[in-house]
């Protein structure tokens, strides 16, 4: 596996990132103005939940050869822990070469850049530089709702003169820029720019040193920054921190081993495909850039990097079920925590919300899906982490959020919860299908979960309802004739006004026959009043029922070899809509591979997974963007739950049962991986840790678990059962 991904596309954005601060710019080493959350504001350097600077930039000058250049990079490459740069012909003819190197230390509030500078020339090279800083101290998005509006132009001051202090016009942000290059000439002013013109009110700070270098030597200096939310000192305190190389370097070496610690827990080995294990590797690591850590808030993770760098209820719903399969059990239930604790602070009725900002504000309460979502989640975090308390603290709010569902949002009584789900297109705000299946879903865990704090009637209680709600997708969502689940449930007089929205949103995307697919439902339909099932898009969300293992086994078998396809499938996975075949999603095409691993084909599945990683690197080397191949956020979420989940979960068939001291384990092994070792090194399951290895041949199972710490193990194949608890366990099963 390799720990460098190297790219010459030097427009597309890269990321690097500590828990508290992220840099977003482009792979040229520049940081352009982008993004519509703020607009033009979503890139620079950011401490959450503030921005500190647009952007930093290095001059580089050869007054003996007239030239003088805003140095602009012609390689990039992604490191786990960081990003390098590599500026050569960017430079022009001035016969020099630089690397730029950067990382966030995991838990400081600051970034440290370190630029070499290497002498190519057969003489001396006398150069002139300036590294040159522009701060823009603002809030995140939708902080004007509570009051906190970006200040008058930054104020910035010398501290010294390799050092600059900036603070917002109105509030106690602060920034400080500062430099090892040698000399003593700064300037200080909110109309000092370099090589790009950027929005805000931000100040530019500017050093500038003159250098000499002999052939073949090599010139290092760095440029650190910090900031705080809290004051001055609290933000120069970071900066001497950071400044002092012996405290950089033994920063650097944490975060390094750090990154090395993620990439060895739950680590995937499979013989003759080091491809497929070198992107499950580097997704875990791009789940890490994501985390979040905001004082007085908590640590989470978020959405995705640029444009929802904060915390959602969805997104997490799936993406903790990943961190969870690869063994960050600490990461997901804190992240759980900070949900609930938003939760209840702006809804307090067990509604789960869609979206909380770093500032704290609640941009959206809530929709129908995650909810459900969340509580399917909570039994998740249980029998990974066998954390007891983790069930006592959601209990009360779980069992409201199923009182929520199933009164407020199910005003016809009928078991399937109204309102937008995972699919929040304008109109599709009735029964949907992902809503109804994770409601079902959502009461079996409120069975399981009272059973376990010993609330009998209760756990029966949402056993009955389970087998209710169940029924009710099974009834009411299935379309006999396309033998799939349907989109939504709704009586006809309300579909008939959406029509010609829908047909027109087809027409734009340049899909045909909507209208008449449309029609022929409608004309199949007698009375306006009753409901029914509607293929209204053919939306991903229709694998839900089988990825959340409530479809009926015939019709969900049914469904999975119906959406084997071109209709559904294209070059990089599922279609967000197959009707539609407007993009894909790494989310669409990990619910579809559970759904197949659940009720289908191991090999289908897989197939999923590796048109997804087909996008690996498009964008950002490393990473899989949020829209397949190379759009959207350039690191996502639940990208780890597309991957880990079906592969640990399911064609592994890890299933964890901390809270008994026991795993069982149930794989479903691809026919392409038959023949070869499938390991998983460092599996976590509460506080015990596993190493499997699995070899299917023809009709042999061979299995060897190192199992140090005394878990039970059950192992099921074609039928057959293994128990042991013993510390080595090697057998071979036939069919």
């Amino acid at each position: 596996m390799k720990s460098e991904k190297r790219s010459k596309h030097p427009f597309n954005l890269y990321l690097t990132s500590g828990e508290y601060m992220k840099v977003i710019g482009s792979q040229d080493g520049y940081f352009p103005d982008f993004g519509h959350h703020v607009a033009n504001e979503m890139g620079g350097v950011w401490l959450h939940p503030i921005k500190l600077l647009d952007g930093f930039w290095l001059r580089v000058t050869d007054p003996s050869r007239g030239i003088s250049v805003w140095a602009r990079a012609d390689e990039y490459a992604t490191l786990p822990w960081g990003n390098t740069f590599r500026y050569d012909h960017g430079l022009g003819h001035i016969p020099v070469s630089i690397e730029r190197v950067q990382f966030a230390p995991e838990t400081e509030k600051g970034l440290v850049v370190r630029y070499e500078i290497y002498n190519s020339a057969a003489a001396e090279t006398a150069l002139e530089l300036e590294l040159l800083a522009r701060t823009d101290l603002r809030p995140v998005w939708h902080s004007e709702t509570i009051g906190v509006v970006d200040g008058p132009a930054d104020e910035a001051r010398a501290l010294s003169s390799r050092l600059a202090l900036a603070k917002d016009g109105d509030h106690d942000w602060y920034a400080c820029v500062g430099t090892d290059l040698p000399g003593e000439q700064y300037s200080i002013g909110g109309q000092l720019y370099g090589p790009e013109f950027t929005s805000g009110n931000g100040a530019g700070i500017s050093f500038r040193a003159s250098v000499a270098l002999a052939p073949g030597e090599r010139f290092v200096f760095h440029l650190v920054v910090s900031g705080s939310t809290e004051s001055g000192e609290a933000c120069e305190r970071t900066y001497r921190l950071l400044e002092d190389p012996a405290e950089r370097q033994r920063l650097l070496e944490e975060k390094q081993a750090a990154y090395e610690a993620i990439r060895a827990r739950a680590s995937l080995e499979i013989e003759g495909d080091p491809d497929f294990c070198d992107v499950f590797a580097w997704a875990k690591w791009n789940t890490q850039w994501l985390v979040q850590r905001v004082d007085g808030i908590g640590r989470g993770l978020t959405a995705g990097s640029p444009t929802y760098p904060w915390w959602f209820g969805c997104d997490n719903a799936y993406a903790l079920q990943g961190v969870l399969a690869v063994g960050d059990h600490r990461l997901a239930l804190e992240t759980a925590k900070l949900l609930l604790e938003f939760s209840k602070r702006a809804n307090g009725n067990g509604r789960i919300i869609h979206e909380a900002t770093t500032m704290g504000v609640v941009a959206n309460p809530g929709n129908t899906q995650e909810t459900a979502h969340y509580i399917c989640l909570v039994w998740e975090l249980y029998r990974w982490t066998g954390d007891r308390t983790v069930l006592e603290d959601n209990y009360e709010a779980c069992g409201s959020g199923m009182d929520w569902l199933l009164g407020e949002m199910d005003p016809d009584g009928d078991g399937l919860p109204s309102g937008y789900g995972i699919i929040e297109i304008a109109g599709l705000n009735m029964e949907l299908i992902d809503s109804a299946a994770y409601t079902a879903a959502a009461a079996g865990a409120m069975s399981r979960i009272a059973a376990e704090l010993g609330a009998g009637e209760e756990a029966a209680a949402y056993a009955v309802l389970e087998k209710r709600l169940t029924r009710a997708v099974n009834e009411t969502f299935w379309d006999e004739r396309e033998g799939l689940f349907c989109d939504a449930v709704a009586p006809k007089k309300d579909l008939l006004p959406k029509v010609d929205d829908i047909v027109s949103m087809a027409e734009r995307h340049g899909a045909e026959g909507v209208r008449e697919a449309l029609e022929r439902q409608l004309s199949e339909t007698e009375g306006l009043e009753a409901d029914r099932g509607w293929l209204i898009q053919k939306n991903w969300v229709i694998s839900t029922p089988m990825e959340a293992g409530v479809a009926d086994r015939a019709k969900g078998e049914r469904a999975v070899r119906n959406m084997r396809n071109e209709a559904f499938v294209g070059e990089y996975g599922s279609y967000l809509s197959a009707v539609l075949q407007q993009g894909t999603m790494t989310i669409s095409t990990g619910a579809h591979a559970v759904a197949e691993a659940r009720y289908g084909d191991p090999e289908a599945a897989l197939e999923l997974l590796r048109r997804m990683n087909r996008s690996f690197s498009t964008a950002l080397p490393g990473s899989i963007c949020e829209m397949s191949p190379d759009y959207g956020c350039i690191a996502q979420a639940w990208t780890l739950y597309a991957l880990a989940v079906p592969v640990v979960m399911h064609l592994i068939g890890l299933q964890p049962e901390a809270h008994r001291r026991r795993v069982r384990l149930e794989p479903k092994v691809p026919a392409s991986w038959e023949g070869r070792w499938i390991r998983l090194r460092d599996a976590r399951v509460g506080d015990a840790s596993l190493d499997i290895a699995l070899r299917k041949e023809g009709g042999k199972l061979a299995v060897e678990i190192v199992n140090a710490s005394g878990l039970t193990v059950v192992v099921s194949w074609n039928g057959r059962v293994v128990e042991s608890a013993e510390a080595d366990i090697r057998f071979a099963l036939d069919r």
